[in-house]
């Protein structure tokens, strides 16, 4: 337990969030120089951009199972009451920064690693940006898609007590709507792109709501920005009361639970919806356009056994992109730690949860390799 511990200690107090004099270029060499000091596995570093990397390390087997987990985390607000990166220690529960998502989980996957000797066929793969947007995972499915043909991927990105055996997907766009201006005393004389942008937004906020999968549940769609007025150029708007707004920019968030809803359909609808109001679509960006992911329970509870929760994840896993990649073999999420903590200030991790979550690692690579 003392070395999970120490661990999780350690990987907490290297900050590693994507931002202003900051990555995870620290605590990838961390990572790096611990499994060469610590297993008798090939550990390369992969480039993915700016000096970051991903840390893979593998046997010298051909891959059968993937352990896997990031190791960014999101920024520490404002609002935290101890230092986020000096890991802290109260009522039997570790405090800092990522100890719940995910560095808890790193750890033990890490030292239930290093117990396992003479592994056949394990890849652990330590990658970046999950936060963020999702390049470290991007790159590594690039290199190994066709290079490896695993039996068997695990994410540590879950939660404690739970298997994680699906997920809804992730659709991210950002779209401007052009109207047409005129007298504010006048409003049926031009289309207000603001107004006529969230009533568009709210029928396919309906349209999505009718998508539901009979596991992974509904699909929903959130408006996460809105801004827009008078067009006056060069990005900018005019502010004033007199004008009706002729230009609007929205990104939505979707979480599309059936394959069917993708980045295409969602533009689609929203210009036939622009027609139906007399107003054009512009600038359509697409962020992210990934699919939903699910594992049948019976291929996974004998692996895990009948003490866990099955339940899909809440929000995007990452797993998703591999299980597509690897013609969607069986993957799951556990974690040591609670999720319900995730990204919050105060972040914390149930001590007791480590050793557990080591022992259920330590026990799928007895049995399977």
């Amino acid at each position: 337990m003392t070395k999970t511990l120490d661990l999780t200690k350690q990987l907490v107090s290297i900050p590693s969030w994507v931002g202003t004099g900051c990555d995870e270029i620290k605590i990838g060499d961390f990572i790096y120089d611990w499994l060469r000091a610590n297993t008798n596995l090939k550990v390369i570093r992969q480039p993915v951009a700016d000096g970051r990397f991903n840390v893979i390390a593998t046997d010298t087997y051909p891959t059968r199972i993937i352990l896997a987990g990031h190791i960014d985390t999101v920024e520490p607000g404002a609002s935290w009451t101890t230092d986020p990166f000096t890991p802290t220690f109260k009522d039997n529960r570790l405090y800092g920064r990522g100890s719940t998502d995910m560095k808890g989980s790193l750890a033990a996957m890490l030292t239930a690693v290093s117990e396992i000797k003479n592994t056949k066929g394990l890849m652990v793969l330590c990658y970046i940006d999950e936060e963020y947007d999702f390049a470290g995972m991007r790159k590594f499915v690039a290199q190994y898609q066709n290079k490896i043909q695993p039996k068997l991927i695990i994410s540590l990105d879950g939660s404690f007590g739970q298997v994680g055996l699906g997920c809804r997907g992730l659709i991210e766009l950002s779209f401007k709507l052009r109207g047409i201006s005129g007298h504010a005393g006048r409003p049926s004389a031009g289309k207000n792109a603001i107004r006529l942008g969230s009533t568009i937004i709210d029928e396919l906020d309906n349209l999505i709501a009718q998508q539901v999968d009979p596991i992974l549940g509904g699909s929903t769609c959130n408006l996460a920005f809105i801004s827009g007025g008078l067009d006056l150029g060069n990005g900018e708007y005019g502010r004033q009361g007199n004008n009706i707004a002729d230009l609007a920019e929205f990104v939505l968030d979707i979480r599309p639970s059936i394959l069917q809803i993708n980045a295409d359909w969602v533009v689609a609808q929203i210009e036939l919806l622009a027609r139906k109001f007399a107003v054009s679509v512009e600038s359509v960006q697409v962020r992210h356009n990934l699919g939903s992911w699910f594992t049948p329970q019976e291929s996974l509870i004998q692996l895990f056994g009948s003490n866990y929760r099955y339940e899909p994840s809440l929000g995007y896993i990452d797993i998703q992109m591999l299980w597509e990649a690897f013609g969607q073999v069986p993957c799951a999420t556990i974690g040591a730690g609670n999720l319900s903590m995730a990204h919050k200030p105060n972040e914390y991790l149930e001590i007791s949860n480590l050793q557990k979550t080591k022992k259920t690692v330590n026990q799928i690579l007895e049995l399977l390799i």
